[in-house]
């Protein structure tokens, strides 16, 4: 009888400890190398990171997502020509190359479905491969998440001009020059002047706690940061497909969001979506752990 309770103790401990924590290079059709990690357990769930062209790593090394882990099968990956992964050597950072790179991994870990969060630039991606491949994902997490480059890094001129207090602002509204240019002028106004962390951040503390998260990697690949600017795809406006998404979405929206703009959640047309209102900035993952588990773990009963 010992013995067999031994047994038993030993096969639930090991079952209780099951949840998955592994990290591997993906190889994609193109061979292009994803760094990917796996941690937690329940529900598969796929982690799209911002940036763009960032890591997922300022998500996964946070409390909230450890917090999440304990209910849901975690995904974190980084984005072909990002952070720990390489970079095609054709240079093919398009919409639907990216959205590829998501399905095959889907297939490899042999998920029929996934849920999928995108945070940031990542509401892009995630918008576009839930329109693409409708049958693989079974609900998004639009965290803080843009829809419309266009309308976001208007928002970021706007409110940093107003941050700035800059009233000849002829030069940053002249249209002859690209739009990303005249934000970054504004966002090197902004950083020369100790004032950046107001676009994205409740205080200057969290910009550098934000920094910090990512600075320990070291050097980190940048070239889908690089290219992505000047890639027609990712200029076009992404709300009018909300409309034909039909799986449950959570919306989560920053009040004092500047970097995607706080009202740009009013033009999304999903059908069946929740929205979360956050007292706060950018990233409520990092400022408010406990409060972000909380809603994402909330969610996850309307998931199929």
């Amino acid at each position: 009888m010992k013995s067999l309770l031994l047994l038993i103790a030993v096969f639930t401990l090991g079952t209780t400890c099951f949840a998955r924590d592994e990290h591997f290079m993906f190889t994609t059709s193109d061979s292009v190398q994803l760094y990917v990690r796996l941690a937690g357990q329940g529900k598969p769930c796929l982690f799209v990171h911002g940036g763009p062209g960032s890591t997922s790593y300022y998500f996964e090394v946070t409390d909230a997502a450890r917090l999440i882990e304990q209910k849901m099968q975690m995904i974190y990956y980084d984005q072909r020509g990002c952070g720990r992964s390489t970079s095609p050597k054709n240079k093919d950072y398009s919409l639907a190359r990216m959205e590829k790179d998501m399905e095959e991994l889907r297939r490899y870990l042999g998920y029929k479905q996934w849920a999928v969060i995108g945070h940031s630039f990542g509401g892009i991606l995630i918008t576009s491969y839930a329109h693409e491949y409708p049958s693989s994902v079974n609900a998004l997490f639009v965290v803080h998440g843009t829809l419309n480059i266009q309308y976001s890094m208007t928002s970021h001129l706007d409110n940093g001009l107003k941050i700035l207090g800059i009233k000849d602002q002829g030069p940053y509204r002249d249209t002859s020059i690209a739009l990303n240019e005249r934000v970054w002028k504004v966002h090197d106004s902004l950083t020369k002047s100790g004032l950046w962390y107001k676009l994205m951040f409740r205080n200057a503390y969290e910009k550098t706690y934000n920094d910090t998260l990512t600075n320990v990697l070291g050097p980190l690949n940048r070239d889908y940061a690089n290219e992505v600017w000047g890639i027609a795809d990712y200029w076009k406006d992404f709300t009018p497909m909300t409309k034909d998404i039909k799986c449950p979405v959570l919306i989560m929206t920053g009040m004092k969001d500047y970097a995607i703009g706080p009202d740009h959640y009013k033009s999304f047309q999903f059908p069946k979506a929740t929205i979360v209102h956050y007292i706060g900035g950018h990233a409520p993952f990092q400022e408010e752990p406990q409060w972000f588990a909380e809603k994402i773990i909330a969610f996850i009963p309307k998931i199929k």
